[in-house]
């Protein structure tokens, strides 16, 4: 098991006095428990707790960096951390506008944190999962359960040669639902996902029975590829808005030439409806007080009332981009910053009025194994999964066989024509990539082709 975190302080200390004096460096400290409860077919088949230490070191030598990470603080273990950081700085290339490691300009405010997540038991984590298949099962008799809820705590403690010295601690829980009829012919299945700084806001009977919900009542009809408006679910919002951050808006995609809003920034892309800020310490989110070297989180625009802004930055990319202070996107190692807190405006539609707006479209619950297809078109490809649906004449009439779209995201934002009134957070497993979107209605969506479930 992991040291606690109250020590924190004392392993940084002994590996800054490992680090000879003058040079540069900065360290995180990162230590989490996670609580995971998986389950399948109804039952609950691996559950786990989860302690994990980590500790990464940036050594810089005449203006070139070098990174190394270890999972273990004793002594021997600090000095090679010191070594392997300090060799790959003598080999990295110089990063001759690094605006150097920031200093420290006075406390942190603490962003929001529920102590009932970080101290959840495990009994209780399966409790809620036992309520999760119940509430699946009355709705759906005799349907198979599927998914996960992970909980944890995460302590970040940040410090640099610089004289910064920073803590954070975050609450998280995520937890997604699948609920299928493996006996129909075509399968069918339903699913709902959702995350939150507060357990005790998550409502296991509203998963399990929103899951089993949006399980196809009767056989999926086929339906012909081409461009149909769309009813996007909070889920296909959440995914497709992740990757622009990735496409779009990460410092390293305007560096290196790729990105889909290197020309764009300033210019209109959308409705001005569509409102994205990624803002880390807005209870919206999954709050964090802290990036990865330390700098304040802070909120910044992304698509503002339809302009496009950006891109998010950290230490290295703002001196290379010449874009004043870091915007405070900083990531673990060389991964480059990329916004991890969208949080997007919304509407003022009910779920029956996008419905009824959308009349003759698909409605899409969610994107499945989607991939990118040209980076500077935004275009990226996949299928729906879970809950496809045929709208006609405002109504939802039945059931649709699943699609293969290909379809570019910025042609979808320039097309949104109505937003759910009601947001919904999502991220990965761990509390990254938390995009926190309503659902919505955009015109010109491109199916490619069809399927046989």
């Amino acid at each position: 098991m992991a040291a606690t975190a109250p020590d924190a302080g004392r392993v940084l200390d002994r590996l800054f006095d490992r680090i000879p004096a003058g040079t540069a460096a900065d360290a995180r400290l990162l230590d989490q428990r996670w609580t995971t409860i998986r389950f399948a077919n109804s039952y609950i088949h691996q559950p786990h707790v989860e302690r994990e230490r980590s500790l990464t070191l940036r050594v810089g030598l005449d203006g070139r960096f070098g990174w190394a990470t270890t999972t273990a603080t004793d002594p021997a273990a600090l000095d090679a951390l010191v070594r392997e950081a300090t060799s790959m700085a003598r080999v990295a290339p110089p990063e001759k506008k690094f605006p150097g490691f920031r200093r420290s300009d006075g406390p942190v405010r603490p962003v929001v944190f529920s102590r009932a997540t970080a101290e959840l038991r495990p009994e209780a984590a399966a409790e809620f999962v036992r309520r999760v298949i119940a509430s699946a099962d009355r709705a759906s008799p005799g349907a198979r359960v599927s998914g996960v809820l992970n909980v944890g705590d995460r302590r970040l403690r940040v410090r640099n040669t610089a004289g910064l010295d920073r803590a954070d601690r975050r609450s998280l829980a995520q937890s997604s639902v699948l609920v299928e009829r493996p006996e129909r012919d075509p399968p069918v299945s339903g699913w709902t996902e959702t995350a939150d700084w507060d357990v005790r806001r998550m409502s296991p009977e509203a998963l399990g029975r929103e899951a089993a919900e949006r399980v196809a009542p009767a056989a999926p009809r086929p339906v012909p590829p081409g461009e149909y408006r769309v009813l996007l679910g909070g889920s296909a919002v959440a995914e497709m808005m992740g990757i622009l951050g990735y496409l779009g808006f990460s410092a390293q995609s305007f560096e290196e030439g790729w990105s889909c809003l290197r020309s764009k920034v300033g210019r209109r892309i959308g409705d001005a409806r569509v409102h994205v800020v990624d803002d880390a310490r807005d209870p919206a989110s999954l709050p964090q007080a802290l990036d990865w070297e330390g700098s304040r989180k802070r909120a910044t625009p992304l698509i503002e009332h339809g302009i496009a802004r950006g891109p998010v930055t950290d230490l290295v990319s703002a001196g290379r981009l010449g874009r004043g202070p870091t915007t405070g996107h900083a990531l673990p190692g060389d991964v480059g910053p990329q916004p991890e807190h969208q949080v997007m405006a919304a509407g003022d539609a009910s779920a029956e009025e996008l419905i009824r707006e959308t009349r003759r479209g698909i409605l899409v619950t969610r994107f499945w194994y989607v991939r990118v297809v040209h980076p500077g078109h935004s275009t990226i490809t996949g299928m729906t999964r879970d809950g496809t649906y045929l709208i006609e004449r405002g109504e939802v009439v039945g059931p649709a066989r699943n699609l293969r779209f290909t379809q570019s995201i910025l042609e979808t934002v320039a097309h949104v024509r109505l937003l759910g009134r009601e947001r919904r957070r999502y991220s990965d497993e761990r509390g990254s990539g938390a995009v926190t979107c309503p659902a919505l209605v955009a015109d010109r969506f491109h199916f490619t082709s069809a399927t046989l479930f």
